[in-house]
């Protein structure tokens, strides 16, 4: 296990059956979306990302009114002409990942879909409002895939969004509400993540 602590910043690794997860906790950094924007723009570099929003988590706890609207995101994604894929999947109260379990608002929409839309350095600064505000899944890929392709990936393993993970160079989930960042990866690519958040960091 790795632990880094230094300036409000920890970092910690854990490997098991699927890879190593590296656990980033910014909670104490002052300038969190900030950092989160580095991180991400600096592990994404030149390569393409599948971002996935899941509808179920525009809720948290006790709100019965999402922050905003999963047709207002449908709406921006088609005026900035990003290539995305919405999938409409099966109700339940909840949804868990990473261990974190996350329940829906009292009021519910009429249903619930999974998007997958592609990301790189040129369009981030389209969605990040979402980035900032929402729970998200990042797969970023190093083999040079299309964008059609790595949508067809998400359209084929949506129902198990953490298998899907386990064909790119890694997988990130980051949880808005606690502020941490886990990544999945590999062991040469943990050591460069490491090293991409430690330069992060340093440079706000």
């Amino acid at each position: 296990m790795f632990l880094f602590d230094r300036n409000k910043l920890k970092m910690r690794s854990e490997e098991d059956e699927e890879g190593i997860k590296t656990f980033i906790e910014y909670h104490g950094i002052k300038e969190k979306n900030r950092f989160r924007e580095k991180v991400l723009n600096e592990l994404i570099g030149a390569n393409l990302c599948l971002a996935v929003l899941d509808s179920r988590l525009l809720f948290f706890g006790n709100d019965e009114k999402p922050k905003i609207t999963f047709e207002e995101i449908i709406k921006s994604l088609d005026s900035s002409m990003m290539a995305y894929k919405k999938i409409e999947i099966k109700k339940i109260p909840e949804v868990s990942m990473f261990g974190l379990t996350v329940k829906k608002g009292s009021k519910k929409t009429d249903k619930d879909y999974v998007i997958g839309f592609i990301l790189n350095k040129d369009n981030f600064k389209i969605v990040k409002e979402y980035i900032n505000k929402f729970n998200m899944y990042y797969f970023i890929d190093r083999t040079g895939l299309g964008e059609e392709i790595l949508l067809q990936k998400l359209e084929e393993n949506y129902e198990e969004i953490d298998e899907l993970g386990k064909e790119f160079y890694c997988q990130i989930f980051n949880n808005n509400f606690n502020y941490r960042l886990v990544v999945l990866s590999g062991n040469e690519a943990a050591n460069e993540i490491k090293e991409i958040v430690n330069k992060c960091h340093s440079e706000l």
